[in-house]
């Protein structure tokens, strides 16, 4: 009797263990299904960069041929737009520029001579045809003789082609004035090619030059950086490069590093992604691996050397 009620207790507490069981078996996939989903866009994108200015580093370089005479600046002197920084020899330039200048004057000088003479001949046709009225005047009254007239009429007529010759005259040397000074301006356009002078505002990153040294057009002597936002372009990998957007927040770091050296925003997305430049000669870039263009302009007062490679780290999410 006892075991018959043993075996049925225990019989209860196994169906009972079965239908927990089932319960929470029923009840798992509708725990998974409510439960939070994960996140999985990236809070910040990191490239590779290199500081640089907007402007990029310019090559300098020499229009024409020459030897050096005098350097007035050295590696990390700024510049005006116009300063003359580099002098090479100009004797040659100045002979013929001088030339040049002697001549515009020579021509100024008989066109001023002709001019006068035009105007002196044109007060004395004027008194002839005075003359010539009378005299015609007179004739036809029967108060002169024809001869008073034919003189008066010739008189008159060979002023008139006189002012005309004349004419003529400071016509033609007015144009070879033209000419002239068209040869004045080739003239002082060479010599100031013996003189390289800057482009823009800005500063001398490097001069490979000494007074002595010959310049040739063929090759640059030094490095130059115009006055321009500082900016840091890096290259974003193409797994990432979707999602770049002008105005992001971002900020550089030295390689390795956390510390941020300089904060800024995203000022320009390239618009197609292309091979790697920036660093393509890093051990272990895959050749097939494309890269997207991204310049980061730092905030003002910003003190990094150009050419510097950084981390550049872009927020996708604002925190």
């Amino acid at each position: 009797m006892r075991s018959t009620k043993l075996n049925g207790v225990l019989i209860s507490l196994a169906l009972l263990s079965l239908a927990l069981l089932g319960a929470c078996k029923a009840k798992t996939p509708a725990a998974a299904e409510t439960g939070p989903k994960m996140d999985m866009t990236p809070v910040q994108v990191i490239g590779l960069g290199r500081i640089e200015p907007e402007g990029r580093i310019l090559d300098l370089q020499s229009e024409v041929a020459g030897t050096v005479t005098r350097i007035s600046v050295r590696p990390g002197d700024a510049v005006s737009k116009g300063q003359v920084f580099v002098e090479m020899t100009s004797a040659i330039e100045k002979a013929r520029l001088d030339q040049a200048a002697a001549q515009v004057r020579s021509y100024r000088s008989e066109i001023g001579a002709a001019k006068a003479a035009l105007a002196s001949n044109r007060i004395k046709t004027g008194n002839a045809k005075l003359t010539f009225e009378r005299a015609k005047s007179l004739y036809e009254q029967n108060a002169s003789a024809k001869f008073n007239f034919d003189a008066a009429k010739a008189e008159y007529e060979s002023l008139q082609e006189e002012v005309k010759r004349l004419e003529a005259g400071v016509a033609a040397a007015e144009d070879v004035l033209m000419q002239s000074r068209a040869s004045l301006e080739l003239a002082q356009a060479e010599y100031d090619r013996r003189f390289i002078k800057a482009g823009s505002d800005g500063q001398i990153l490097s001069l490979e030059i000494t007074v002595g040294s010959l310049l040739s057009p063929e090759k640059a002597f030094g490095t130059f950086a115009p006055k321009s936002p500082l900016i840091a372009r890096c290259e974003i990998d193409e797994l990432y490069a979707g999602q770049i957007k002008s105005g992001q927040k971002a900020y550089i770091r030295t390689p390795g590093m956390t510390d941020p050296l300089s904060r800024g925003v995203v000022s320009f997305a390239g618009p197609a992604l292309r091979k790697k430049s920036l660093f393509s000669d890093a051990v272990g870039d895959l050749e097939d691996r494309r890269v997207r263009e991204v310049w980061i302009t730092l905030d003002p007062g910003s003190q990094i050397l150009f050419g510097s490679r950084v981390e550049c780290v872009i927020q996708l999410q604002e925190r």
